[in-house]
């Protein structure tokens, strides 16, 4: 039997009780219980009457016991000297002291029963409430009536707790089940509602994690929200912020895009990056162009004065029936030469590579050099500060971060450059073939090169800890996760690579493509792993497993040279000359409550926390 906390009864001594009163010898008064007094007809307090055992009592003594004319007198009392010398006195008198001790133990045995029956039908009754309330199938003859006077113990925790706690709990809760919780009463409801509530749910979901220092530079928006001082700003929709992130990754699943194309460069687009307001492309064509990611047109051009585009002479190339925006080129119109820039410094052959963060943009070219310019002019007038010699053939990728700016070459040679002092700090050999790709994360650096081999490097020392060899043939493109843990890499083996960092090991490889893997991005905090390659698609792939989630073939009529992406749209250059952007926002009502405030929220969006 379950401990019910009530102390067990203790029964009397051998001492007789006073013939004043035969209440039961228990060492505690029991609880009240609501039963007794449903259960009125049970009274273990009984007195017996003074001529001896009645009522429920009587039963074990039904006529007075005579006593036998020799029984010694009881020691208990004194005895008078008349009674002892009455004949047979002290006797009857012993008789009677041991007869009402034996009634008073037969009493308290059948109180202490009593009691502990009424005990055993409380649980009972108990069970079949509980049994009743949970919806069991009980079927009972007449209701149980709750007494006017018995307390109800259940409480609505949301209506007694302060809002403070309530929130807190909830906030806890993923969306599904907030949704359900909601659904309990209005109190629950407006509970649920609660921007705090919403905004610890969401900023849980997709708020990007920072793993290493410097911060690596994001790609695109991060989709969630303003800034305002390192903080999500006030008064922001984080329910329907959440519902929208939620519509634009179901229309990821069920891969369906809109297309924009960029039209304008003349000639393969090799390399492109871009942000919530820009997105900056590099071109054969040796110029560099800004384009508006709003309205998608060109805003600016720069490049020599002997590079300046011409109207285009071969016919519009063919679009994706899925295309929503597809401006005509202003190469050769009065406004297309009004946005043309002749800087102080430029390239003079292909733009290769080009990397940038909030202020400034690191550029490489198969002129075997980099130009450092300073970005923040508002009408994107781009300012060159520093042209970085070094190489001796033409400068692959380059990356940075705030305290360093990497390049990659042809020569097979990686240059480490002081961002500050724009020198070289050091020079990374190991390669046997063209360094094609790399990326930087905190004091490591992971690169690939055309022998077949991605290599991780430590900085501070130069010395190459780690190396992840292709199955066959080079290496074209290499991705580090944000946290520092694998190594994607890809190339002429026609798959993606995904290996452990600290061991070594290759976990796992994807589908193939029907040709060169030429560009790699990962986006982790939304698991995803974009390549685009020679065989002219854009395939998503799983981070965890590398599970094919789409492929988006011919949406350009060339190859694809480079393809990055946020958590809303694919950005890919081609090489004939357009970049394609893959919106699986087009049209999704509220996508721009997801918008952050350029400028702060490059550099806060990594250092935002949940208040």
């Amino acid at each position: 039997m379950k401990d019910s906390g009530v102390s067990t009864p203790t029964l009397g001594g051998n001492a007789a009780p006073s013939s004043s009163s035969l209440a039961p010898a228990f060492t505690t008064t029991p609880p009240k219980f609501p039963l007794f007094k449903r259960l009125g007809s049970i009274r273990p307090h009984r007195r017996p009457a003074t001529s001896g055992p009645s009522g429920d009592f009587a039963r074990f003594n039904p006529s007075p016991v005579p006593v036998p004319s020799d029984y010694p007198a009881p020691t208990s009392a004194p005895v008078s000297a008349t009674a002892a010398s009455a004949p047979g006195q002290a006797a009857r008198a012993a008789a009677a002291a041991a007869n009402n001790e034996r009634l008073h133990k037969l009493q308290r045995q059948e109180e202490t029963t009593a009691y502990l029956d009424v005990l055993q039908s409380q649980r009972a009754m108990d069970d079949v409430l509980k049994d009743s309330e949970s919806g069991v199938g009980m079927n009972c003859a007449s209701p149980v009536v709750k007494a006017e006077d018995e307390a109800d113990t259940r409480f609505d925790p949301v209506q007694y707790l302060p809002s403070e706690i309530t929130t807190l709990i909830l906030s806890n809760l993923d969306a599904q089940s907030l949704a359900r919780a909601g659904a309990v009463s209005r109190a629950w409801q407006e509970a649920a509602n609660s921007p705090y509530v919403w905004k610890h749910v969401f900023l849980r979901r997709f708020k990007p994690d920072v793993h290493v220092s410097p911060t690596p530079i994001a790609m695109g928006g991060a989709g969630i929200g303003k800034s305002s001082k390192g903080k999500p700003a006030p008064g922001q929709d984080w329910k329907k912020m959440y519902k929208v992130r939620m519509t634009i990754n179901r229309r990821w699943k069920a891969c369906s895009p809109n297309a924009i194309y960029l039209n304008g460069h003349t000639d393969s687009v090799y390399c492109c990056q871009f942000d919530e307001t820009k997105c900056i492309t590099g071109s054969r064509d040796r110029t560099i162009r800004v384009w508006d990611m709003n309205t998608y047109t060109c805003l600016k051009v720069i490049g020599g004065p002997s590079h300046r585009p011409v109207p285009p002479t071969h016919p519009e190339l063919e679009t994706h029936k899925e295309t929503v925006i597809s401006h005509p080129s202003l190469n050769g119109t009065p406004k297309g030469n009004a946005i043309y820039y002749i800087p102080q410094d430029y390239h003079e052959q292909s733009i290769l590579c080009l990397q940038y963060d909030a202020t400034t943009m690191v550029t490489g070219s198969s002129d075997h050099t980099c130009i450092v310019w300073d970005i923040t002019s508002p009408t994107h007038d781009f300012v060159p500060i520093a042209r970085l010699e070094g190489h001796t053939a033409g400068v692959l990728d380059v990356a940075l971060d705030a305290k360093h700016i990497i390049s990659c070459s042809k020569d097979a040679t990686i240059i480490i450059w002081d961002r500050a002092t724009f020198r070289p700090l050091r020079t990374l050999t190991g390669h046997r073939g063209p360094v094609n790709a790399v990326q930087l994360r905190g004091n490591l650096l992971v690169s690939a090169s055309g022998d077949g081999v991605a290599k991780l490097w430590n900085l501070d020392s130069g010395v190459c800890v780690k190396e992840f060899p292709s199955q066959d043939r080079g290496l074209a493109a290499v991705e580090f996760s944000d946290d520092a843990k694998y190594v994607l890499a890809g190339g002429n083996d026609h798959v993606v690579y995904k290996f452990d960092a600290s061991s070594g090991k290759l976990l796992h490889t994807s589908a193939k493509h029907g040709g060169l893997v030429r560009s790699l991005f990962l986006d982790a905090n939304n698991g995803r792993v974009v390549s685009g390659s020679y065989d002219q698609s854009i395939r998503i792939a799983d981070f965890s497993t590398g599970e094919v989630m789409g492929v988006y073939e011919n949406w350009t009529t060339s190859w694809i040279l480079s393809a990055k992406s946020d958590y809303r749209r694919v950005v890919a250059t081609s090489q004939d000359g357009r970049a394609v952007i893959l919106d699986f926002g087009w049209g999704v009502v509220g996508k721009d409550c997801l918008v952050g405030n350029q400028g702060e929220e490059e550099e806060d969006r990594n250092g935002w926390v949940m208040v």
